[in-house]
């Protein structure tokens, strides 16, 4: 009885979060040897300076060198000139999944598998199951509204309540670069029924201007009682008195932030040891406390609500044609390129 005990003390252990973190990582002493890694990303300066630090101060002898290109877009085309020079300076990539690059990627030979042992407390529509990514943080999209402008009471709750005509002439903001959300909904209702909805909201004459966090603050002004933006930029706001509300609206769209291992990485031990560290329990705390939603399962989002109790569904499930996405998007709400 006592070495059964002690079995399924130890085997409790070898499964605990705990254990998970703080296990001696099999390739420290060849990353400590190569003395950095290289990180591409889109995370904010900010953002990205806090974390290179933590890691930094936990691993004194390997310095994170970041590269950060903007947009996700950026990055994709960066690293895509690179690899055809056969210039390989990056170790790890942030935001390729997001552009529904990972086919292209995994057959340019620019990104490999690494199943880092933190995976296992990432969800798996978090994660690619062929491990060619994982997601660090993501985002969900809900509809924001003005609490001057617009009664509890009248707060849209369905997609088709955007389609009321209280909601006509400019009364609603959308993404000038909204293809996630789009695609998202196309690929869960199908083509033909998705279209059909979103050329009916075409019809009610949204606002366009680019950007999350610029489409919130214009409710907040008043510019537009409503606006599709990101859960965790609003909830943000709320934090801090904001006159705003948000509300998810089924089923709702999240989109990734995709970490992955680089093919031919220059400093390959160094890159796990830093992905590690990314889905880390400690780092993954650090994200949810600067307004991020966390992948860990153990580690909710703040609220909870931010990526709970709704039925979500990944942005880029499919191998979509990202021209082709934009295309229509643009067709569509009748944008200018």
């Amino acid at each position: 009885m006592i070495k059964v005990i002690l079995l399924l003390s130890l085997f409790a252990m070898l499964i605990s979060p705990a254990y998970a973190q703080d296990r001696p990582s099999p390739w420290l002493g060849k990353a400590r040897e190569e003395g950095k890694v290289v990180f591409y990303t889109t995370m904010s300066v900010a953002e990205v300076n806090n974390m290179a630090k933590i890691f930094e101060k936990q691993q004194p002898s390997i310095k994170v060198e970041l590269l950060r290109a903007g947009g996700s877009g950026a990055i994709t085309n960066r690293v895509q000139r690179e690899y055809s020079a056969k210039s390989y300076f990056v170790d790890v990539i942030q935001g390729v999944a997001n552009r529904a690059m990972i086919p292209v990627f995994k057959d340019r030979g620019i990104i490999e598998k690494y199943d880092s042992p933190e995976y296992q407390f990432v969800p798996d529509d978090l994660k690619d199951k062929d491990r060619y990514w994982a997601s660090v943080y993501q985002n969900t999209y809900v509809l924001v509204y003005n609490k001057n402008l617009v009664r509890k009471s009248e707060v849209p709750r369905t997609y088709d309540d955007l389609l009321r005509p209280q909601w006509k002439n400019r009364k609603l903001i959308l993404d000038t670069e909204g293809f996630p959300w789009f695609n998202g909904l196309l690929s869960h209702w199908g083509r033909e029924k998705g279209l059909a909805y979103f050329r009916k909201l075409a019809q009610q004459d949204p606002v366009f201007h680019r950007g999350s966090r610029l489409s919130i603050q214009l409710v907040m002004a008043g510019e537009a009682p409503l606006t599709m933006a990101y859960g965790s930029h609003a909830h943000d706001y709320v934090s801090k008195g904001a006159p705003i509300g948000w509300v998810t609206l089924q089923p709702v769209v999240f989109n990734v932030n995709s970490i992955s291992l680089a093919k031919r990485a220059p400093h390959p031990n160094a890159a796990k040891l830093f992905i590690d560290f990314l889905f880390s329990k400690e780092a993954q705390t650090h994200l949810r406390a600067i307004s991020h939603i966390p992948s860990r399962a153990d580690v909710d989002a703040n609220p909870p609500e931010l990526f709970k109790g709704f039925q979500r569904i990944f942005a880029f499930r499919d191998s979509s044609d990202i021209p082709e996405i934009v295309r229509l998007y643009n067709e569509t709400f009748r944008l200018a390129r």
